[in-house]
């Protein structure tokens, strides 16, 4: 179907645009979510007659794009998750997380408008690719840390501080890996190894080598001695 953009839309197209678009994805988002408009005769003139303003408009919401652009590239987003020893959540983070924390911090941006396609699942530091304007794109510093007795969750400007804060999670980050990589190369003992002392395991290790112990072969010897003198 062909629906008119009332609103920019990302990899779509802009507002005052005729688009061609599924049936479900017209009727059932863009139109209830007053980003589209059906193309019918009516609807075509208005847009034409509309199209002067809206180009003003668009001049005016690209430039306000821009300062916001510059306002988000400043920032530096920190929250705090449960996690378990290797840095996995236990839970996650959204666009709708990283949306809500800047409305609370007075920055109205649409959640569409953040480019977070997956929820983060691990600790770390993470630049979020924004769009406050089809043709303006912004980077978000965000760093999701190990929560401690209480929750993070706040939006500072970069400075020394953020640095530190990065560097501490990156060395926290590649502390982790190192201890994992120790416990997958470390050999597994059994539990019957584990109770022997050291020179024990290297006495038996060298006697299952060679098929068994002293005693087992001097036994084997009077068998077979056993056997001849009958």
């Amino acid at each position: 179907m062909e629906v008119i953009l009332i609103d920019d839309v990302f990899e779509l197209g802009k507002r005052g645009q005729v688009v061609v678009v599924a049936d479900g994805y017209g009727r059932n988002y863009l139109i209830p979510k007053k980003l589209a408009i059906p193309t019918t005769a009516g609807n075509l003139k208005m847009i034409e007659q509309q199209r002067l303003a809206m180009a003003k408009k668009e001049t005016k919401y690209k430039e306000e794009g821009e300062l916001l652009a510059q306002e988000l590239g400043q920032l530096h987003l920190i929250v705090s998750r449960k996690s378990g020893e290797t840095g996995s959540l236990f839970g996650s983070v959204t666009s709708k997380d990283v949306g809500d924390l800047l409305e609370k911090n007075g920055i109205q941006l649409d959640r569409r408008k953040i480019l977070l396609t997956q929820p983060i699942r691990g600790i770390g530091n993470y630049k979020i690719e924004l769009r406050p304007h089809s043709d303006v794109a912004a980077e978000l510093l965000l760093s999701v840390l190990i929560e401690g007795d209480e929750p993070v969750a706040k939006v500072k400007k970069k400075d020394e501080e953020s640095e530190k804060i990065v560097a501490e999670l990156e060395a926290r980050i590649k502390e982790i890996e190192q201890l994992s990589g120790a416990h997958r190369s470390a050999p597994v003992e059994s539990e019957e190894e584990e109770t022997l002392p050291p020179e024990q395991k290297n006495i038996t290790t060298k006697e299952q080598r060679s098929g068994g112990t002293k005693e087992q072969h001097r036994e084997i010897s009077q068998e077979k001695a056993a056997k001849k003198g009958e």
